[in-house]
């Protein structure tokens, strides 16, 4: 029997506070999460265009709208409007207590000390852990 892939659960913070209109990024920009009428929804933090980041994107009628070139993407599916094939990579998102959680898998390996130091600076490295 095969392996569930291994998780870390990161705290978004209180479900009260998810802004209505914005996407908010969770582990170094890892991922985002956002509103969706009732729900919350989780995907990777990088546009499928140039990898810009996603942080901060703009979300209205279930429609997110990265803030660096203006893609659009359906936050129910994270299928890129136009081209529904294009999809970001959804996360799944537990609320407990109106407390919000997002579980991603472990950060890539390591491969340099330039992705080390990148890693720490964007908060995705714990120094202390390595």
């Amino acid at each position: 029997m095969a392996e569930a892939p291994r998780t870390e659960r990161h705290p978004v913070g209180p479900l009260a506070d998810l802004p209505a209109d914005r996407c908010r990024t969770v582990a170094g920009g890892r991922a985002i999460v956002a509103r969706m009428e009732g729900s919350v929804v989780a995907y990777q933090g990088t546009c499928l265009h140039q990898q810009s980041p996603l942080g901060g994107g703009i979300t209205k009628d279930g429609v997110l709208t990265c803030p660096m070139h203006f893609w659009r993407y359906d936050l129910e599916t994270g299928g890129k409007l136009g081209e529904p094939a294009r999809q970001l990579q959804s996360y799944p998102v537990t609320v407990i207590d109106g407390e919000v959680f997002v579980d991603l898998p472990p950060p890539p390996a390591v491969t340099s000390m330039r992705d080390f130091l990148l890693g720490v600076a964007r908060g995705e490295i714990d120094p202390e852990r390595q």
